[in-house]
């Protein structure tokens, strides 16, 4: 027989009169008008109800879901892949942009603190060699530095450690008189044989100086406020040292810890004894 609803031929007593292909029960029997009769009373949908077509009721929303042809599922699962294809592509574009950026910029940066550094270097490295009694400019003024001279060993001075001496250099400045931080004169350093040694403080040196005949004792503010200025600076080093090079750094004053490092200018000496001492042993021959 054919079925009412959705017109399958089928054999009525191999399927008891359920339709195989949509489920619809149809009667032998006056069939037509059975078939009629249930379209007024229910509706088209009729077969999709459970006492007619034996199966179990659904809601609207969700026999469409399950009744959704396989083109509309396959274009369904195409809009899908789009979808998160475009969203995984904006994804990588946008770590692809910001990646090039942050190189970029490390790249820029890098670049830039080597050619600062570069400068930076040419002008920091500069070192001058003086001789002794020389006078070069230096910062705002000019700088001599005559002579270094042996003051004490531990014999004179118990203070001093075994195998070591007291030295001072001889240092006369000229500056233009102002009070401002290009006018300070950082303590010195003194190289023997690849050793560096820094100035005593002035505070520590002064009670000996003016007792061991180098005074006034010189400090960082000795040429602030004022046209010039002599006086010495002390240092230990080890009592057979006979030649040393002193070196005076030259900073532009544009910080509190004297700011950018221009110059360093040195000066090779000769270490001298004493001279009372010398004329002690003179009067004794």
């Amino acid at each position: 027989m054919e079925c009412f609803n959705c017109h399958k031929k089928f054999d009525y007593e191999k399927y008891y009169g359920i339709c195989p292909k949509c489920g619809c029960f149809n009667k032998k029997e006056s069939q037509q008008e059975s078939h009629e009769e249930l379209h007024e009373r229910l509706g088209d949908d009729a077969c999709y109800m459970g006492e007619v077509c034996g199966q179990p009721q659904t809601s609207p929303s969700f026999q469409n879901a399950q009744s959704r042809p396989d083109g509309h599922e396959k274009i369904y699962q195409r809009e899908t892949q789009k979808r998160s294809g475009s969203g995984g592509l904006i994804f990588s574009i946008i770590f692809l942009i910001l990646s090039l950026i942050v190189l970029v910029s490390g790249a820029l940066f890098f670049f830039a603190a080597e050619s600062g550094e570069t400068e930076g270097m040419g002008e920091e490295l500069q070192i001058w060699s003086h001789d002794a009694g020389e006078s070069f400019a230096f910062q705002q003024g000019f700088l001599q530095i005559t002579e270094v001279r042996k003051l004490a060993d531990q014999e004179s001075l118990p203070k001093l450690e075994e195998g070591m001496q007291l030295i001072a250099v001889h240092v006369t400045a000229q500056g233009d008189g102002e009070y401002e931080d290009y006018n300070r004169i950082l303590p010195p350093y003194i190289e023997t044989d690849g050793l560096y040694r820094c100035a005593l403080s002035s505070y520590d040196f002064e009670p000996y100086a003016q007792m061991l005949g180098v005074y006034p004792v010189l400090d960082e503010y000795a040429l602030m406020g004022e046209d010039s200025c002599d006086g010495w600076y002390s240092f230990v080093t080890e009592e057979n040292t006979e030649e040393l090079r002193i070196c005076f750094d030259e900073y532009d004053g544009s910080d509190w810890d004297g700011g950018r490092l221009l110059a360093s200018h040195c000066v090779e000496l000769k270490i001298a004894e004493p001279a009372a001492e010398e004329g002690g042993q003179a009067d004794e021959q």
